[in-house]
């Protein structure tokens, strides 16, 4: 299965204590500092209906722990640890969209997240593996945050936000780099909160009137 092809990239890549690291170039020069480097929380959010059926389908996944660190501190392991595993993923799962996978339509659903053990997902999918494995690798949960974006077409999208002492960047299935939130040129709309995974909060977009209004329309009525 795919998923072992995944297990063992990834067995290898800490086995070889992220080679990229010598190459990669010094995070601060790395990473072009933004206007603000960290998302603005505005006020509490409902869960995206496709969290709460993962958490109904896999409830373990989702318990409440203790919270741990909100930042994780972002030196060039870390950063590397960053690059390769959004490129793993990016890389081993094949995108499909969730109908065409499991076809939910005809079962009422209008939005499925689950890993993506078989090999193939989409944006919700990878996010959701990126997140396991960089637990895996000793990230702390309360630093990685599932995040809801309206993309550049304006369509409902998550990624994973990884709260750094550097800024708060994004990992992303469209893009093997490693982006600074203001950097991707989405539209922020809500994601996790640090101290439950369950609870969600709203985010200050920091986009113009008219993509506030794509906001509202896609908090109505996007799958997201």
């Amino acid at each position: 299965m795919r998923s072992f092809l995944i297990a063992a990239s990834f067995i290898l890549v800490t086995g070889l204590s992220f080679s990229t690291v010598t190459t990669a170039k010094p995070v601060t020069k790395v990473l072009d500092a933004p206007t603000r480097q960290f998302a603005r929380v505005v006020t509490e959010a409902n869960a995206p209906v496709g969290w709460a059926g993962f958490c109904s389908a896999q409830p373990a996944e989702c318990t409440a722990a203790e919270k741990s660190d909100e930042f994780i501190t972002l030196g060039k392991e870390r950063w590397a640890q960053l690059q390769q595993i959004n490129a793993l993923v990016n890389h081993e799962i094949q995108g499909v969209g969730d109908n065409d996978h499991y076809g939910i339509y005809k079962l009422g659903i209008i939005n499925w997240w689950t890993y993506p053990d078989d090999g193939a997902g989409n944006c919700n999918d990878y996010v959701l593996l990126k997140k396991k494995l960089l637990v895996e690798a000793g990230w702390s949960r309360s630093a990685l945050l599932l995040t809801v974006v309206l993309d550049k077409n304006n369509e409902g999208h998550l990624v994973l936000m990884a709260r750094t002492n550097d800024g708060d960047l994004v990992l992303d299935n469209l893009t093997d780099t490693v982006k600074t939130w203001e950097g991707t040129g989405y539209t922020f709309i809500k994601r996790q909160s640090t101290d439950n995974p369950n609870n969600w909060v709203r985010l200050e977009s920091g986009r113009t009137p008219e993509q506030l209004a794509m906001i509202s329309k896609a908090l109505a009525g996007h799958s997201q």
